[in-house]
């Protein structure tokens, strides 16, 4: 099935604490914390954050939706995002390894050797990625919210095709309409 990435997101999308609005929000909440500079703590910074926001909160956050919205840097992209953002952060910062490149950040060693010299400009140069990934991620999650819509909305007729196809295979003549929509 081509939505199978959205069941997750459906499942507590349908649930009684749902508002509409509070996928777009979780996806851009996990977009932000994707931007942020913490690869291998996103997804634990996001569990964390749904359970306390959910604990207190009557509207929820939708989990699975923030860690999808978090893996907009992953392991495999960080190299070049850090260097990208080391450069960002040097511009508006004096750094002192100005020629870092993408082999530097794929040793751990390298970056606890500079320490703050290096964390600080990648902090810095990661806020404007972080910043455009909150309102990105509302405008995705909403989008996604749309087609959860639209198929609640063409749910009963898919319904109601699913099972006049079983009836067809079965042999049996299809059931009866039931109202006069459906007549």
């Amino acid at each position: 099935m081509k939505f199978k990435i959205l069941r997750p997101m459906m499942r507590v999308w349908r649930s009684k604490h749902y508002r509409p609005g509070m996928l777009g929000w979780s996806v851009g909440i996990g977009m932000f914390i994707g931007f942020s500079p913490t690869v291998g703590l996103q997804m634990l910074i996001c569990i964390a954050l749904a359970l306390l926001w959910n604990r207190f909160h009557e509207i929820k956050l939708n989990l699975p939706a923030m860690l999808v919205g978090s893996l907009v840097v992953n392991p495999l992209t960080m190299a070049p995002t850090y260097v990208l953002y080391y450069q960002i952060g040097c511009q508006l910062i004096t750094c002192r390894g100005r020629g870092v490149s993408e082999e530097f950040f794929l040793s751990l060693s390298n970056v606890s050797q500079l320490g703050w010299n290096i964390a600080s400009p990648i902090i810095i140069g990661s806020l404007p990625f972080m910043l455009v990934g909150l309102p990105l991620g509302i405008y995705l999650g909403h989008k996604v919210e749309t087609v959860l819509e639209a198929r609640r909305a063409k749910a009963p007729e898919r319904r109601r095709l699913r099972a006049e196809r079983h009836a067809n295979q079965r042999g049996t003549p299809s059931p009866a309409p039931t109202s006069k929509a459906e007549a």
